[in-house]
């Protein structure tokens, strides 16, 4: 029997009656290896509204329960491999794929299988001129030809044969209606196709095996995940300070105070201790309110990224400037956003130690280097996060880190970004119900973090429900200060081609542009911003997890396309664009 076959009747025959086929989470769920993992029950909605997933439930009526597909992607993705390594139908270890490092670069696991995966992976013989993945999106590079698509599903259909008919027999048993079942099937069939194409082609051209790895994970996601893709806006500012959004609070101090660190420092100095805590609490009060949520949600927003520092949750350590912790907040701004049906992403936007020297981590400083990061310190708060809000209705989605530097070896990032993963399924949140984001910040590293990422830890198909975390900013550097508006719209239009390659949430954007981008000709400020809106907006509703636009609000000072609701005001946005953009969002079926 093929591999397919055998793992499929196992997640049907081990005790696996498959009650309801959205149920979720389901305890005691066996993985491949046997072990049981508990997953908390969902807490009782008590809000009108229920919670989140009933309001988004409708558009992802496919659900399946989360331990069938698991066991099917991963009997699909092990045969495509071995099919295309010249093993037929070698049935691979069930640990295949799966690396247990830490962040100084040692392998902790010591198993052969192990081994074999590392030594098979980056000893693929990639030449330099097919080495670039995301920067090659001429409108005439397809890609995959339907003649591919052809031979990707013969290679695939001596694994479906079998698999179908036990798959067939689950979903009969689970009482799912025969059209919704062709549909999974159909789901099923277009990730063996994506397979069996991504490892035809990895050692060929490294771009086209990109498509057909976000195809396989896309196919996969929508087996099992009920939630619409954000269309949200961040609630920067709050939690952790920054300039601009906390304006107000900086400019109650000269001295040039920049970050969060240096303005605890200058308000210890000015105010005492006592009175300073007083004034960072009654930021905290009402820089967001209850009235904040719902506002938010009446603009047909769906989600908020709520960025936050490790002092939030842990309170400061090291002697750091930062001042809590006070995780009350999330847990008041999850209770909101679960009472008005929004979704929440959870954002480690200031790591132990910082994951940069800027200010949106919390501080500033010029002697910062990467060892600074403390990567321990951030397993622990991340852990701390998924433990509390396990089964939360309103969390789908947490980001482990927020713009690191460039100077951090992709080496490390990758191991962080492994381990960071892991913690969080292992505290109990799993792929069904939180997706977790791994920020890369700008597309000029993303070619390096992926190759590394998918050939050193398959990490796409061993972490399911992953996502990279893209900022994709017009304003900052010499290079976009120069670019005139039309420059402006066409790299959006190359973001959206990238943006079907790879998974992606699109977390940070705004309308901010350099002052001479608006001055192309007669064109006149608003038309010019509702154009980069709307170009904008076209290019991220491809993005697979959604975007979260900065910020919910900014200083006055500041251009106005920073701030959602000023630009709501000015009608560069509109609630319609909001509500519309997933359905511009070609999903492949």
């Amino acid at each position: 029997m093929a591999l397919a076959s055998v793992l499929v009747c196992r997640c049907v025959l081990q005790d696996r009656s498959l009650p309801e086929v959205v149920a979720s989470p389901r305890r005691g769920r066996p993985s491949l290896g046997g072990a049981a993992v508990e997953t908390p029950p969902k807490t009782p909605a008590t809000s009108p509204c229920r919670c989140v997933t009933d309001t988004l439930a409708s558009a992802h009526a496919l659900s399946l329960p989360y331990s069938v597909c698991e066991d099917v992607a991963k009997a699909i993705w092990s045969h495509a491999k071995a099919h295309a390594e010249g093993k037929g139908d070698t049935v691979l270890p069930a640990n295949i794929g799966l690396a247990s490092s830490d962040c100084s670069g040692h392998d902790r696991s010591g198993s052969p299988s192990a081994k074999r995966r590392r030594s098979t992976c980056n000893d693929l013989a990639v030449p330099d001129h097919l080495k670039a993945i995301f920067a090659r999106c001429g409108p005439t590079q397809p890609s995959q030809s339907q003649d591919d698509q052809t031979n990707a599903s013969s290679s695939s259909d001596d694994t479906l044969v079998h698999a179908r008919g036990v798959l067939d027999l689950a979903l009969a048993q689970a009482g799912v209606d025969p059209v919704v079942a062709a549909q999974i099937w159909a789901r099923v069939r277009a990730m063996a196709v994506s397979a069996s194409a991504y490892w035809r082609e990895v050692t060929v051209d490294l771009s086209r095996a990109a498509s057909s790895l976000y195809r396989y994970l896309e196919h996969q996601r929508m087996l099992y995940w009920r939630h619409q893709p954000w269309r949200g806006v961040n609630l920067g500012g709050w939690l952790l300070l920054e300039p601009g959004p906390s304006s107000a609070l900086f400019d109650r101090f000269e001295g040039g105070v920049r970050c969060e660190w240096k303005l605890m420092q200058k308000m210890r100095e000015e105010l005492g201790t006592e009175k300073a805590a007083e004034a960072l609490r009654e930021h905290r009060e009402t820089f967001i309110t209850e009235e904040d949520i719902r506002r938010i949600r009446s603009l047909g927003l769906n989600a908020v990224r709520v960025p936050f520092g490790y002092w939030v949750v842990m309170g400061p350590a090291n002697e750091d400037e930062f001042m809590g912790p006070c995780i009350e907040y999330l847990d008041r701004v999850l209770h909101w956003c679960k009472i008005h049906g929004l979704q929440v992403l959870l954002d480690l936007h200031g790591a132990p130690g910082g994951e940069s020297g800027e200010k949106p981590c919390g501080r500033e400083r010029r002697d910062w280097s990467w060892q600074d990061w403390r990567f321990d310190e951030s397993l622990a708060a991340l852990r701390t996060i998924a433990t509390r809000y396990k089964g939360h209705e309103a969390v789908t989605g947490i980001a482990v880190c927020n713009e690191p530097s460039e100077t951090v070896p992709a080496s490390v990032l990758c191991q962080f970004y492994d381990r960071a993963v892991q913690t969080i399924r292992d505290a109990g949140m799993p792929p069904d119900e939180v997706s977790i984001m791994l920020p890369i910040y700008r597309t000029e590293r993303l070619d390096e973090i992926w190759r590394l990422w998918n050939q050193s830890y398959d990490g796409f198909a061993r972490h399911a429900n992953v996502a990279f975390d893209l900022h994709l900013y017009h304003c900052f550097g010499p290079w976009w200060q120069r670019q005139g508006f039309g420059s402006h719209l066409r790299m959006t239009k190359r973001h959206r081609k990238i943006l079907r390659r790879v998974p992606a949430v699109v977390g940070e954007w705004s309308l901010a542009l350099p002052p001479q981008a608006c001055g192309d000709g007669d064109v006149e400020e608003d038309e010019a911003q509702r154009a980069f809106a709307k170009a904008q907006l076209e290019a991220y509703a491809q993005a697979s997890h959604g975007w979260f636009f900065w910020n919910w609000r900014d200083s006055p000072n500041q251009h106005p396309g920073w701030d959602v609701q000023t630009c709501v005001e000015r009608q560069w946005l509109t609630k319609s664009q909001f509500t519309d953009a997933s359905s511009s969002r070609k999903r492949s079926s």
